[in-house]
């Protein structure tokens, strides 16, 4: 896990009551992980209790369900994402989503509340049913049921999004926040400006199979095979024509051999990668 989301757990847990009660685990489909200490990442199994502030990785084709009583969390492939709960009730979560997909279903009761923090939108949740994407250059929530406030930290503006509409959000997008969809649209109010929550992921951070032990393939290690290197090795041999060219890359070694009257050149080129040694002798 990289540093920005071990200090994403740290400063999002300081409110998590010890005894609070985790999210059930209805389904999953693997790969899928979670971590409790930033460090360690241990395979989600179904039936399981996600501890309270625990991160969830998604891969490729993995797909976790939760349930909390009558609140369900769809945690959808390639997802990184952390539910906290906030009082020791059951009535208040914060979801902290960094990238990917999930789908909430949140009932509606008294007292009840819920909130939602990405790199690039906050929102505050009564009672709905709506899904937000995050990816590297913004998010989008979605509203089935319900009303969900939506706020851009960045920009410091603030607008209610109803059922069957969305908002995005990207940090390069010129303009204030519009919201698309049928009916019609609340007014866009300002709001303080904030540092968001949740950093952007970056190319330090590879959400996706990151567990030890747990049995899943990372998906990106570092391993990379450069077709082309530079290395060239120029030789001459006396008499017999023999080169020998060296190069620590994909080089090529280059030998001429000036000999007296033979017409044949030998030339190595040897190289980490695929090397070719030419030889002429004249």
């Amino acid at each position: 896990m990289s540093i920005a989301l071990a200090t994403i757990v740290v400063s999002l847990s300081q409110a998590v009551p010890a005894f609070a009660e985790g999210w059930i685990v209805s389904k999953v489909r693997q790969p899928a992980n979670y971590t409790t200490d930033s460090k360690t990442w241990h395979r989600v199994l179904d039936g399981m209790e996600i501890p309270t502030g625990a991160w969830i990785s998604t891969g490729p084709r993995g797909r976790v369900l939760l349930s909390h009583d009558e609140d369900m969390v769809t945690v959808q492939p390639g997802t990184m994402t952390a539910i906290f709960a906030k009082d020791s009730a059951g009535k208040k979560f914060e979801i902290a989503q960094q990238v990917g997909e999930i789908v909430v279903d949140f009932e509606k009761r008294a007292g009840r509340n819920l909130k939602i923090q990405t790199p690039f939108l906050a929102a505050v949740v009564k009672g709905t049913r709506f899904n937000v994407q995050v990816d590297r250059k913004g998010a989008t929530l979605g509203v089935s049921r319900g009303v969900v406030g939506v706020t851009d930290p960045q920009r410091g503006q603030s607008v209610d999004v109803r059922a069957g509409q969305s908002v995005a959000v990207s940090p390069g997008t010129p303009g204030s926040l519009s919201v698309l969809g049928p009916g019609p649209k609340a007014p866009v109010v300002s709001a303080p400006v904030t540092t968001p929550a949740v950093p952007s992921i970056d190319a330090r951070t590879n959400p996706n199979n990151r567990a030890d032990g747990a049995g899943n393939t990372p998906g990106n290690r570092n391993g990379i095979g450069n077709g082309n290197g530079n290395g060239n090795g120029n030789g001459n041999g006396n008499g017999n024509g023999n080169g020998n060219g060296n190069g620590n890359g994909n080089g090529n070694g280059n030998g001429n051999g000036n000999g007296n009257g033979n017409g044949n050149g030998n030339g190595n080129g040897n190289g980490n990668g695929n090397g070719n040694g030419n030889g002429n002798g004249r």
